[in-house]
């Protein structure tokens, strides 16, 4: 009778840095709060600890995990950083106060007709206003004296609704800046954390919009304008 021999799995040699990467990637929670250096390191090594031993197959120690919690999250910043130097390199900024974000539904009807008479009322505007046709409705951001124009010619035959006394802050991306993912979430994070919640943003090849309530205007374009100096 032929011997049967007995064949070892193989186990990948996994690191603990790997291991501890491998964790955090596929937990979308505990990435955003190391990115936003929310959580402590030493709790975090001690909850995924059991996880770093299975996916390494050894006994290791907390502090080792920690380190290497931490060295992940170290370079989780500097490479947004590289990013967002790349992106906002020669951009320049911008500030308008006084703007009215007006949206109008298209529940019964397409966006084209919407638009369409939007264009018939330009005659009457005082400026060109930004114009953004979504899924299912037309963004206009304007001057507030606008706005009331349009609701006035148009509330009658659409769902409208008008939003007043905000403030338009808008980057102009320069051609030389390259164009990489990642722009949106700095922005949304940076603001959040001083306590400052976008209103509506829209993102172009060149160009991003941002609506913030007025009182916010000054202190986003401050934040905004110290990242790009300071990343020049």
């Amino acid at each position: 009778m032929p011997k049967i021999r007995s064949l070892a799995l193989e186990v990948p040699d996994v690191s603990v840095p790997d291991a501890v990467s491998t964790i955090i990637m596929r937990n979308h929670v505990l990435y955003e709060s190391l990115r936003l250096k929310i959580v402590n390191y030493h709790a975090l090594a001690a909850k995924i600890s059991h996880e770093v031993e299975e996916l390494t197959a050894k006994t290791v120690n907390l502090n080792t995990v920690v380190v290497a919690i931490k060295r992940f999250s170290d370079n989780l910043r500097e490479e947004k950083l590289t990013e967002v130097a790349l992106i906002l390199k020669d951009a320049k900024l911008s500030l308008v106060s006084g703007v009215a974000d007006v949206t109008i539904a298209a529940k019964s009807v397409s966006t084209i007709e919407i638009l369409e008479q939007i264009l018939k009322l330009m005659p009457k505007l005082s400026a060109i206003p930004n114009i953004f046709q979504l899924p299912n409705s037309v963004k206009v951001l304007t001057e507030e004296d606008d706005a009331e124009i349009m609701k006035k010619e148009l509330s009658r035959q659409y769902s409208l609704l008008l939003r007043s006394n905000m403030a338009k802050v808008s980057i102009r991306i320069s051609p030389t800046g390259e164009k990489i993912p990642g722009i949106a979430s700095f922005i949304t994070d940076l603001l959040f954390r001083n306590g400052i919640n976008l209103v509506d943003a829209f993102l172009g090849y060149e160009d991003i919009v941002m609506i913030v309530e007025e009182k916010f205007g000054p202190r986003t374009f401050q934040l905004l304008s110290e990242e790009i100096r300071g990343l020049a």
